[in-house]
């Protein structure tokens, strides 16, 4: 087995596509052994590919096509990692802003900045109904309601509130330590690769399906990317 790294040819001429601008439809070096589903096109540079090819091939480095070592092999498998850790690292907390303006839009700052002292009154309301609670009682009188429903609503949409921007939180801060405490092993640079692409379930949905000729409920695994926030999706089954 040899380690390779090359970019795409044209069809025509064979010329790599890391040389000169192509001028027909891509192809592939003549590499025995190279398997495109296995291949890996770099994030870091991605004109070119690197993949393990049978002993037989050869390189052809004014085409580039080069012949690499085990160690180069695993330094280009670490640097492609790496280069997509360290974007998601970047991505993770605009995710997690637009997320929170999505779920949280309807509420303006003014609002959420009353809420806190409004949550304070209305519990107290709760527990003693002749509580001055003013704010409350001003929102009741002006909505045509009594001031207890008033208080209950405000603790309801208060505590739902805080439990899902603690979700929030906790889940953008699990990916983040995670993808922040990924180390790539040069020594065992496949099994860095590998865990690195590992997927996990966090859940299961119900989807109906076609099975012996009826529709039928079929439980499925949801599966997201280890070191990938998807927010969306981990929020809605973690």
């Amino acid at each position: 087995m040899k380690y390779f790294k090359f970019a795409q040819i044209s069809q025509d001429t064979g010329i790599s596509w890391a040389i000169a601008q192509p001028v027909s439809g891509p192809s592939w070096p003549d590499l025995p052994g190279l398997d495109l589903s296995t291949s890996v096109q770099l994030a870091n540079n991605s004109t070119y590919y690197i993949a393990q090819v049978d002993d037989t091939a050869v390189a052809n480095p004014d085409n580039h096509i080069f012949e690499l070592t085990a160690g180069e092999y695993a330094e280009e498998l670490k640097q492609h990692v790496m280069y997509q850790l360290n974007k998601e690292k970047d991505s993770i907390y605009q995710e997690e802003y637009n997320f929170r303006s999505a779920i949280f839009s309807k509420y303006h700052d003014t609002a959420s900045t009353a809420g806190i002292y409004k949550y304070e009154q209305a519990k107290a309301l709760v527990a003693d109904a002749t509580a001055a609670a003013p704010d409350v009682r001003a929102e009741a009188t002006a909505r045509g309601i009594a001031p207890a429903v008033m208080a209950a609503r405000i603790i309801t949409n208060h505590e739902d509130f805080r439990a899902k921007e603690a979700k929030i939180a906790g889940i953008r801060g699990k990916i983040f330590d995670r993808v922040n405490g990924y180390e790539f092993n040069l020594e065992d640079a496949g099994g860095s690769y590998t865990e690195f692409l590992t997927e996990e379930v966090i859940g299961t949905r119900t989807e109906r399906v076609f099975e012996d000729n009826k529709m039928v409920d079929k439980v499925i695994d949801v599966k997201v990317r280890k070191y990938q926030l998807s927010l969306g999706t981990r929020f809605q089954y973690e």
